[in-house]
Parts: structure tokens; sequence; C-alpha cells
């Protein structure tokens, strides 16, 4: 069955009645729909011991614009949806909720799904994680894919909304975080850090194999970057580099509050492969696909 918009209140199915899980997991696959960032996957949802499937069939029809119609842009939707109670028929990754509460607290708007899933170590339990069924691993293309999914289909309106604070926050690296946008090649986030507190205190979370972008908007604090302290005020940016030591901290009465960007997954880069070698082949890739995608336009 091909998924429409029309149960997109169906989650509510009388005054005062808690909804079902299905039906409030109905209404994620409903805006999916047209949603112009769906990817084609097959995906598993787990909440408590209860299974679904997911299974996305991405829709896009290009077109020529232009005075020489030398352009193309794409209509996206309605794509193919299906929500399937049961557990996928073959292995795959799936979103694993902890408990139907959070669950509730992404359908209510208080966490964001990536705020559920933020983690300052592999090994860190989560609210919702993404995970391997027994028999399929997870690789890059997957990872990258899963994230994708996390930030979009667990959101609802055609603007995505996030509002971030300390009440819509979740600890991570000892800060209180907010996931704003999390995709494969960078997470971006609002930070807080209160009286007295540290992030990437910890020995092990001060260094990490790509790098970091921090954006101060509100407050005061401090930092010790490689071997430097510094201090840190609303209007400045600190870009630090892989395996550049970099600790933030916050001596003040008032809460320190930023942007931070991160750059890809530490993991990906600790077997071997260096980040700005990923970014030789990746801007390589870059030139193979402008010159395959023009050589398309121009047949």
């Amino acid at each position: 069955m091909v998924l429409g918009l029309g149960l997109l209140m169906g989650s509510v199915t009388s005054y005062g009645q808690q909804p079902t899980t299905e039906s409030i997991l109905q209404t994620y696959a409903d805006s999916y729909v047209n949603d112009p960032m769906a990817l084609s996957a097959t995906f598993g949802i787990k909440v408590g011991d209860d299974w679904w499937t997911v299974s996305v069939e991405r829709v896009q029809e290009p077109y020529k614009v232009g005075k020489k119609k030398q352009y193309t842009f794409h209509n996206y939707g309605p794509h193919k949806v299906q929500l399937i109670a049961g557990k996928p028929s073959e292995p795959t990754w799936y979103f694993g909720f902890a408990d139907r509460p959070t669950l509730d607290k992404i359908n209510e708007q208080v966490w964001t799904a990536s705020t559920a899933s933020a983690k300052s170590t592999p090994a860190d339990v989560v609210a919702l994680d993404i995970l391997d069924m027994e028999g399929f691993r997870s690789n890059q293309q997957a990872t990258a894919t899963a994230y994708q999914a996390l930030e979009h289909f667990w959101k609802r309106d055609v603007g995505e909304v996030t509002r971030f604070g300390r009440d819509s926050s979740l600890p991570s690296h000892g800060a209180e975080i907010v996931a704003l946008y999390t995709m494969k090649d960078k997470r971006i986030s609002w930070f807080t850090l209160g009286t007295e507190e540290v992030a990437n205190g910890d020995r092990g979370l001060d260094k990490g194999q790509v790098p970091n972008l921090f954006i101060i908007t509100k407050g005061k604090g401090k930092a010790q970057i490689g071997e430097e302290e510094m201090d840190l005020e609303p209007g400045m940016s600190v870009f630090v580099g892989p395996y550049v030591k970099h600790v933030l901290y916050n001596p003040y009465d008032e809460p320190l509050e930023g942007i931070l960007i991160l750059f890809g997954d530490n993991i990906d880069y600790a077997q071997g492969q260096s980040y700005i070698e990923f970014l030789e082949k990746e801007y390589e890739f870059y030139g193979v696909n402008e010159a395959t995608t023009s050589s398309v336009v121009n047949q």
C-alpha cells in the first residue's frame, strides 16, 4: 500500500486517548511521501519489542529550464512509502527506540531524533540508536543513508524547524546539546555550557580525527586549543583541525552558548585513512562526476 497524506492527524484516535505507536509512525510515513530529501531505502523501526518496516522508493522527475533549456531542475514526489507491521524480511539497519516514551518525546517535538541519538563515544547507550540487524553490517553508504533518514523521516513539517534550548537538550561531551542537522559529512549542533561545566574534558574526547568549528553566540568562556588558552565571546568562531586538543569550559555565571559544526565521523578515519586523504578523493570525485554529468547533458 502506498501511503498518502490523508492520515497526518491519525495519531490521535479520539479525544483524550493516547495514540498507538503504529498511528504515530503512520504520520511520519505519510509526511515522507512529499519530502524532497527522501532517499530510496528499506529500514526497520523497533520500539521496545515491536517491529515495523519502512520501504521508500524515491520519485523524481527532471525538467528543463532556461532560455535555451540548458539547465535541469527536478520535481520530487510523491514518493512510494510503505509502513508495514513486522520485522524487515531481509537484514538491514533500523532505528532502535529504547521505549515508547522516547518516541513520544520526538513526536511531541521535545527532542529531535538526532538529539536523542547523540553520542560521546560509539559505546554510549542512547534513547534512539541506529543499529544493524543480525546478518547485516552497515558500511559508510548505509550509515549516510540512515543519517539522512534520521534527520528527515522524523520531522513532519515542510519547514523542518528545530527549537533549541536547555529544556530540549541532552548531555554530550560534557555539554548540553541540541542536534540541529545531521549528515554523514557534517553534524551541526547548538550547545550550552553552564557555570563550571566543561566540554571534552575527559581524556579521549579532547582530540578527534576530523575538524570542528565552534561559533560563539552568547555568554563567555575559555578554551584550550592545542597548547594555547583563549577567551571565548560572542561574535567569534574557532576552527580546530584534526588531532588538535580542544577543551571548552565556562568559569562565569552566564551560560556559554554557540553552534558546533563537526565535519564527518571520527570512527571513519580511525582505521588507516585520514580525513584529509578522504577529502582529496572526494574532490577528485567532483571532477569525475562533473565530466560524466556534462557528457550526458550534451548528448
